[in-house]
């Protein structure tokens, strides 16, 4: 071999040793090395917003690095789910994930790009959101029997909002015209925010979402909560009757708000992150926090909130199809 090959075939390994150890540096570099951020299926404003931005600023604050949050609403969640589903799997993207998008609307949607369980890694399991049947304050009816009577001598007059085509609150709202055997119209929206904001202005009557999203126009005389969905009473509606109390006592509507990843995440990244949450939700501000919105603080594994994950995608999409929902 002459000299030259030989310093050719040098610069060779010398090149090739030099992008391995770049490699492994990369690979080995700490999390977080950049900023981390937190895609949010849903317009501002609701759950899965306020717990995103809660948990990123508690996040960034305990990491010293920035956390932000990206939402990406629209088509009941999907466009921001997909986008996160296709992110670089190294931890520096992360999801807020709800039943809805990772139980329901694959099961209704007529088109979904991506495959709730394939595609993601549970991190974990944040909270679960207390529901509540909300109707117009405009309706003459002040408890959840007088609107049942109410809706029941006008099958199909009256309209229900959802956040989207097989969102939470659509299911949801499916579920408890079954039970109370009434017929009301669906109307879905672009989010739950811009659905209770037409329950308030009467284009619609009713609306089954969180306490949080509701809250605030009940508080300014603009929707009337009937029940809650909930063990106990809610400290944020004391006078309100939980459904157990209204008669609906079979109707569980409990629905988990979680932190994903994109498959391929290693390991002992999606356990470094699920420890740093793990932390914030253990703590005696989060536990405060969580009582002052209508949440309860859920924690868990990455096993147990996989476990959880496929438990309700396969729980709920037997419910769908016994309802015989039609893929919209």
């Amino acid at each position: 071999m002459t000299s030259l090959s030989k310093l050719g075939l040098a610069a060779c390994i010398g090149a090739a040793a030099f992008a391995g150890s770049l490699f492994a540096a990369t690979a080995d570099a700490p999390w977080p090395s950049r900023p981390v951020r937190i895609i949010v299926a849903q317009a501002p404003g609701g759950p899965p917003d306020l717990i995103g931005r809660y948990v990123a600023e508690k996040l960034s604050r305990n990491l010293g690095a920035p956390v932000i949050v990206d939402n990406r609403p629209g088509a009941s969640g999907i466009i921001g789910i997909d986008q996160a589903a296709h992110a670089t799997p190294d931890g520096h993207t992360l999801v807020i994930a709800t039943l809805s998008t990772h139980a329901l609307v694959p099961h209704v949607a007529a088109s979904v790009p991506y495959d709730p369980l394939r595609d993601f890694v549970p991190v974990s399991n944040l909270f679960r959101s207390i529901k509540a049947v909300w109707i117009s304050a405009a309706l003459p009816a002040q408890t959840l029997p007088e609107f049942v009577t109410y809706a029941a001598a006008r099958p199909g007059q009256l309209n229900f909002g959802s956040g989207g085509v097989g969102s939470s609150n659509h299911v949801d709202a499916e579920l408890f015209k079954s039970a109370a055997r009434i017929d009301l119209a669906h109307v879905p929206y672009n989010g739950p925010s811009a659905a209770i904001a037409a329950v308030a202005s009467g284009d619609v009557q009713m609306m089954i979402v969180s306490i949080t999203t509701g809250l605030p126009l009940a508080q300014a005389g603009r929707v009337r909560p009937l029940v809650v969905f909930s063990a106990d009473r809610s400290p944020l509606l004391p006078g309100v009757p939980t459904a157990g109390e209204a008669g609906l006592k079979d109707l569980d509507l409990t629905a988990w708000i979680g932190l994903m990843a994109p498959a391929g995440t290693p390991g002992d990244v999606v356990n470094r992150i699920n420890a740093e949450v793990d932390a914030v939700l253990r703590s005696a501000d989060t536990i405060a926090w969580a009582r002052r919105n209508g949440l309860e603080i859920a924690t868990g594994s990455p096993a147990s909130f996989t476990a959880t994950v496929a438990d309700d995608h396969a729980r709920w999409g037997e419910v769908i199809r016994r309802m015989r929902l039609p893929p919209q």
